[in-house]
């Protein structure tokens, strides 16, 4: 009997993949040299949504979940024997792409507790959340939906803060603008607050 010589030399260009959800990839066939391939395999199982031909080893398709970095072994047969190679594909989710608050410039008033600010978010869902500079004393985001909170425990002048919606895919950004005031005076009183005074007598000092 005579067999085939073995399939060698299998290449894909490239062979690392950072794919995106919902995006069909660029499709790849390898090079390869040695016998014909009889049958291509691979190991494990691509993520959902992508395939390899089955006659030519050619990988393909259109990922539907986000899958971790991973790297598959690819397996090209003949009767003579079997030829592998690997590559590596990660699938990261849509990233974010639009962030709104509305208000975008908030007024805030020292030891007087805020209406959350809660974003919209367009694109991808939002793993996590964060803030650069440090909010002031007494307010907080959320990490898992962004609202902003709390009640402010100084005072602090206008000053612009940038926000970060994160997932696999990326990051969208969005920039607030935060003021927190001293709280007004909310009453005056003069004991005694009615005075009967005489001609060419001086009043006394009353401090209110």
């Amino acid at each position: 009997m005579v067999n085939d010589a073995i399939p060698t030399g299998i290449n894909y260009n490239p062979s690392s993949f950072t794919l995106t959800v919902g995006s069909e990839m660029t499709s790849v066939t390898p090079t390869f040299s040695g016998g014909g391939v009889d049958s291509w395999s691979i190991s494990p199982t691509l993520p959902d949504g992508l395939l390899i031909g089955s006659s030519n080893g050619t990988i393909y398709g259109t990922p539907t979940t986000i899958t971790a970095f991973a790297t598959y072994t690819i397996t090209a047969t003949n009767l003579g024997g079997s030829g592998t190679a690997t590559v590596t594909i990660q699938v990261n989710d849509i990233a974010p792409n639009t962030i709104i608050y509305s208000p975008s410039s908030l007024t805030l008033t020292k030891d007087s507790g805020m209406s959350p600010a809660t974003p919209t978010v367009q694109g991808g869902d939002v793993v996590s959340w964060e803030i650069h500079p440090t909010l002031p004393t007494g307010l907080s985001i959320d990490s898992s939906s962004g609202t902003i909170s709390g009640t402010p425990a100084g005072t602090s002048p206008i000053s612009s803060y940038t926000v970060y919606a994160n997932n696999t895919g990326g990051s969208a950004t969005a920039v607030l603008t935060i003021e927190i005031l001293e709280a007004p005076p909310s009453s005056i009183t003069y004991v005694p607050g009615s005075f009967t005074l005489t001609k060419g007598t001086p009043l006394g000092a009353v401090t209110p």
